[in-house]
């Protein structure tokens, strides 16, 4: 069975000039948890997941002490209202994760559920000439087990 047989085709993408703010705001309209970026092409650069949005520990050069880091910069904990509110403006070019784990809409089922463990993924995007043409997530995964059952 190829990927094209249960990919979403219907993505909701966005452009790299697309703010955090309206990011966010279709992770909840949509209830989704990421996005591919694109450019006008509609060629996958990068992808924004939640997980781009949250606090995080980053390292310190030269040393194994990490502090807390959102969007790149360290931050204090009693600070992170005010440097959400000042990051609303980011876009997705600052903040989405570039190297991308793509697949071709003509690989197989299998092919594409190995890469998703080996690399441990929750979202590949398909593409189709270079071109985004759908996505699979973990949740299609677990559609295709219940199809496959009945």
């Amino acid at each position: 069975m190829k990927i094209q047989d249960v990919m979403t085709p219907q993505v909701i993408s966005i452009q790299p000039s697309t703010t955090v703010e309206e990011i966010a705001r279709l992770f909840t309209l949509h209830r989704i948890s990421a996005v591919p970026v694109v450019d006008g092409h509609n060629r996958v650069l990068g992808i924004v997941s939640e997980h781009d949005l949250f606090l995080k520990e980053k390292g310190i050069p030269f040393s194994m002490e990490r502090l807390p880091a959102l969007f790149d910069e360290w931050i204090e904990p009693e600070e992170l209202p005010q440097m959400y509110q000042a990051t609303r403006h980011y876009t997705a070019a600052d903040v989405m994760t570039g190297k991308v784990h793509c697949a071709n809409s003509d690989d197989t089922v299998g092919e594409v559920a190995r890469q998703m463990v080996e690399c441990n993924l929750k979202r590949v995007p398909i593409v189709e000439n270079e071109r985004l043409v759908g996505i699979v997530t973990r949740s299609d995964r677990v559609g295709l087990l219940l199809r496959e059952r009945v």
